[in-house]
């Protein structure tokens, strides 16, 4: 079905899921920002403008009113992990629905939660189940059984092996690989290219092959 779409996020994260939008058939009708200096810009290379202030946008959403650009609903542009999950539980599960790119395989048997955006060339196999707001960047791979929390950040070409476990908010850097089996607590960042071959504690940021615990250098 063909969806009138407003991005939330007018960055540089917001000119790539326009792209993912009008890639999967739909309209972009716009921009909302919270930067009231840009309403009116063009901040993409298509010719998305901003046509509303994130303020505009959440309340015609609290009062029930038309979404800005007569939208049927938001796509999520914000890149930050806890940032988009707030305006996610702001906007409510049915004003912003997942979006895939063409290009990605997505297994009829796995879930993507509400204001997931799936960008080209990702692969979700089998009985995965990824959680609202989530990115899944560029030819990222989350293989079967995988659970991928609400909010969190797969970067591209990164890989969660079978049955590996992202906590929410958690970020995985580029090219980095998640071992089978193993879990990645909440609110963790794992650096790019890292190998994780065992459980990460949440909050905890671990780097290098294996990934270790990075320790902070003396001040």
């Amino acid at each position: 079905m063909t969806l009138r779409l407003l991005v939330l996020g007018g960055g540089g994260h917001g000119k790539v899921v326009a792209d993912v939008l009008r890639a999967a058939g739909h309209v972009l009708v716009g921009f909302a920002d919270r930067r009231a200096e840009i309403l009116g810009t063009v901040v993409e290379p298509g010719g998305g403008t901003v046509i509303a202030s994130s303020d505009e946008l959440f309340a015609a959403i609290s009062s029930a009113d038309a979404l800005p650009g007569g939208a049927d609903a938001v796509a999520l542009g914000i890149g930050d992990n806890a940032l988009r999950l707030r305006a996610l539980d702001a906007l409510g599960a049915a004003a912003a629905p997942a979006v895939a790119h063409p290009s990605a395989v997505v297994s009829p048997s796995a879930t993507l939660g509400p204001g997931t955006v799936v960008m080209p060339l990702v692969v979700v196999n089998a009985a995965a189940r990824v959680g609202r707001g989530v990115i899944l960047n560029s030819g990222a791979v989350v293989e079967h059984d995988c659970v991928v929390g609400d909010g969190a950040h797969v970067s591209p070409n990164a890989t969660l092996t079978g049955a590996a476990h992202v906590g929410a908010r958690t970020w995985v850097g580029a090219a980095a690989v998640v071992l089978p089996g193993v879990r990645v607590g909440d609110d963790a960042r794992v650096g790019a290219g890292a190998v994780v071959t065992r459980e990460v504690s949440d909050g905890t940021t671990v780097t290098g092959v294996p990934a270790r615990a990075r320790v902070p250098l003396d001040r």
